[in-house]
């Protein structure tokens, strides 16, 4: 992809690349060229990674809450906790933030005219002089009602995860979640730690980071470990949720060859480079 690049051409991108970043490719590259190819095919591979994870978290998450549901009668466990399930305040905090962001989300679509017409209904005594736009706009925000699957879906892979945690063993995991991971042969610790790779591979796409080496190797054998094992007694390749995510992996596999292609090309060019300035 940059083997056609100019010096001026180097030269600009560099400019939209921090030091910093780039560095972290020029390191393995010893070359600017070199390094702006490696970040680009890093960063197509990062795209399919973030489209496997995706679907994957879509599918855990609704399988989580569906289980919850059914399990304790309650659809609104979030906001309203059934008798046994108490939430601890990090987990609390998080569904509040996502209410409000929900809120948010919803007060954006409103035309002008509807965002006036809750005024009735936050202001019942009118509407107070010189207030500011974003209390004007919050105070809006806090008549709107919003859904259960409005709150769920500003929640992210933290929350989902943070609910296999050693913390909700006792609630959540065996009463709930161990149906939705019913393979006997693994703990509630297991399927935590896959998630935490998750997590934490999700955590560094959504900035942009580079994922390769081991980190990529985890986060495939996590990839894995989830599709077969979500909803199947034993690791079925073939599951409901592994044929979900099949075009998506497909094209992670297809973009991982490529990058290792490239990574194989570039370091052995880096290896000859560093021989003929060392004759």
């Amino acid at each position: 992809m940059s083997r056609n690049l100019t010096k001026a051409d180097v030269l600009a991108i560099k400019a939209l690349i921090s030091e910093e970043r780039l560095g972290t490719f020029r390191s393995i590259t010893h070359s600017d060229e070199d390094a702006i190819e490696l970040h680009q095919a890093s960063m197509l591979l990062s795209s399919s990674l973030m489209s496997v994870t995706g679907m994957l978290e879509i599918a855990m998450r609704n399988a989580v809450c569906n289980q919850i549901h059914q399990d304790y009668g309650v659809v609104d466990f979030l906001r309203a906790p059934p008798t046994g399930l108490h939430w601890h305040a990090l987990e609390k905090k998080k569904i509040d933030e996502a209410e409000a962001q929900a809120r948010r989300a919803a007060y954006s679509k409103l035309e002008t005219a509807q965002k006036e017409a809750l005024d009735a209904i936050a202001f019942p005594q009118g509407v107070p002089p010189n207030i500011k736009h974003s209390n004007l706009a919050k105070k809006r925000q806090a008549t709107i009602g919003v859904s259960v699957g409005q709150v769920i879906s500003q929640l992210t892979i933290f929350f989902w995860k943070r609910l296999f945690s050693e913390q909700y063993e006792p609630t959540l995991w065996k009463r709930s979640l161990k149906k939705v991971f019913p393979n006997k042969t693994y703990a509630r610790a297991d399927i935590a730690e896959q998630l935490e790779v998750l997590y934490q591979i999700r955590n560094r796409l959504a900035h942009h980071e580079p994922v390769y080496g081991t980190r990529l190797q985890k986060i495939v054998e996590a990839v894995d470990f989830i599709s077969s094992n979500l909803g199947s007694r034993r690791p079925d390749p073939e599951s409901a949720i592994a044929k979900f995510v099949l075009p998506h992996r497909e094209l992670l596999d297809s973009q991982i060859a490529i990058f290792q292609s490239t990574f194989t090309r570039l370091t052995s060019h880096s290896d000859q480079r560093a021989n003929d300035e060392n004759l």
